[in-house]
């Protein structure tokens, strides 16, 4: 064999290994460079808010509201209908006449009324709202500081995609491409739930805490 080619094997054989001592090690250094796996945890919010005993003691209040409403409604309307038998009893002239203007402002006194009222109810539903997930927010953050979890999210792999035809409804396309771009969550294994954990931990905590003087009713 010519001296060359000897020459020739031999820068190769060297390139060879040199290439291969630097790709260990760069495989040694790799995982360096490599983020440590995120811990996650999923949550079905319909469930918490469900289970949650400061939701439940929301509804107390804001069905105790729809109760009073519901029933001072009815005595209104009771009263007005009173006024309307009252008013077909008498025979036509200046009172009557009265009457009938006095009808027809209370009436829409009521219906004021019933508006404030459907305002009020629609306030405190929003109202729980904002408390519940406020809770579920910063319970989510105590859990995830106690577990060691990097993200604690919202679990909406289960939702299906609706679509209904209506008057005014947005084309059934356009609807399933809403929902579709509102979703984030396309599975999520079993072992990553903790809405089990989130619910105990937030009764928990509320239950610790001194009891709220009462809500004055109105």
């Amino acid at each position: 064999m010519k001296s060359s080619t000897l020459a020739a094997c031999a820068t190769g054989a060297a390139i060879a290994l040199a290439g291969f001592l630097v790709g260990s090690a760069d495989a040694k250094r790799l995982p360096a460079f490599l983020a440590p796996p995120t811990a996650i945890g999923v949550v079905d919010m319909a469930s918490v808010f469900d289970r949650l005993e400061e939701s439940a003691e929301w509804d107390v209040r804001i069905k105790a509201l729809q109760a009073r409403t519901n029933d001072e409604a009815l005595q209104r309307r009771n009263e007005l209908e009173a006024l309307g038998r009252e008013i077909e009893a008498m025979s036509d002239g200046p009172e009557k006449d009265a009457k009938i203007d006095a009808f027809r402002l209370k009436d829409l006194q009521n219906k004021q009324w019933l508006g404030f009222k459907e305002l009020e109810v629609d306030r405190e539903m929003s109202l729980k709202l904002q408390s519940v997930y406020r809770s579920i927010r910063d319970g989510a953050k105590r859990l995830a500081e106690a577990e060691k979890y990097d993200l604690v999210i919202v679990d909406d792999s289960k939702l299906e995609i609706r679509t209904q035809r209506g008057q005014n409804a947005p084309p059934l396309t356009q609807q399933a491409e809403a929902q579709i771009e509102r979703l984030r969550v396309l599975h999520a294994a079993r072992t990553v739930d903790v809405t089990e954990k989130l619910i105990v931990q937030i009764n928990n905590a509320r239950a610790l805490r001194p009891a709220a003087p009462a809500a004055p009713t109105r």
